[in-house]
């Protein structure tokens, strides 16, 4: 019997590249990346940085829209139900959602973080309405590196080969909110104990976090009526406040209102924007400016 011919080394480099695989069996398949739901676009930046690309993240309430009003679409509802977890953080719109989510087909994991004691809206009277609290803890740093160790345990036990990676993440980022909490410090320290006016109470967390008192227009989310429309200029007057903080998710009408009665300035503010640390030191600088231009 003739010896059989050797393959061209070409061929057999070829050949190999093609028939391992199939013989290597699904061990040699990577996994795909989780998908993960968020409610927010800050949430974003934070299961990115600690998902990396073992996850490819979603955020329901996408750009100029409020968490206060948004519903989702069937759209989204239907790439929810293919996600691997959802991440709440406690906004109005996930009330209905959470229900909605019980009625799909497939189960899905929901984890929320526990964030501290909620800040009420402050009034001039001086109280703290309780029944009204503001969800917008993450931002005071440390709160939120709170969500991200939350990320991290669910994210470790969803992929356990990575678990080591999520932990070591979020322990790096909890240093990084360390650093940012001392740095926007010292940024307020020249106004600490400050009140600065804000038409959507959201500023109750980063108030508490660095030692500063936000002034609600809004009352219990709704629009104020003349009444206290009426006693929020008089307050603005006699606080020789020059801005009034407003947020680009809702209307300005009857914040341009008190403006041209009182002289004070809108500041737009976003507490939803996506880049986080940026964002923070924005609010933080542009705060800073306003309230050393107001006299004590």
């Amino acid at each position: 019997m003739a010896p059989m011919k050797k393959l061209p080394p070409i061929l057999a480099v070829l050949l190999t590249a093609l028939l391992l695989p199939a013989f290597a069996g699904p061990a040699w398949a990577a996994k795909p990346p989780l998908r993960v739901t968020v409610s927010i676009l800050p949430q974003v930046w934070f299961a990115e940085r600690i998902g990396g690309d073992r996850i490819q993240v979603q955020a329901m309430v996408g750009p100029g829209h409020s968490p206060a009003t948004f519903e989702p679409t069937s759209r989204q509802m239907a790439d929810l139900e293919r996600s691997t977890v959802f991440f709440s953080v406690g906004v109005p719109f996930e009330n209905g959602l959470l229900r909605r989510i019980a009625g799909l087909k497939n189960a899905l994991p929901i984890h929320g973080p526990r964030p501290q004691e909620g800040h009420g809206h402050h009034s001039h009277d001086g109280h703290h309405h309780h029944d009204d609290l503001d969800p917008h803890f993450w931002l005071d740093p440390m709160q939120a590196a709170a969500m991200a160790d939350t990320m991290a345990h669910v994210l470790a036990q969803l992929d356990p080969p990575h678990a080591a990676d999520y932990r070591q993440r979020a322990a790096e980022l909890r240093q990084e909110m360390i650093a940012l909490r001392r740095e926007i410090e010292g940024v307020l320290e020249p106004v600490r104990g400050r009140s600065f006016f804000v038409y959507h109470p959201a500023y109750g967390h980063f108030a508490a976090a660095f030692g500063l008192r936000q002034e609600a227009i809004e009352v219990g989310g709704r629009e104020p009526g003349p009444r206290q429309l009426a006693q929020t200029i008089e307050r603005i007057k006699e606080q020789g406040a020059r801005v009034i903080v407003v947020q680009p998710q809702f209307s300005r009408k009857s914040a341009e209102s008190i403006s041209r009665a009182t002289g004070a300035v809108l500041l737009p503010l976003d507490p939803l924007a996506t880049a986080y640390t940026e964002n923070l030191r924005h609010i933080a600088t542009e705060l800073a400016t306003a309230l050393q231009g107001e006299r004590p």
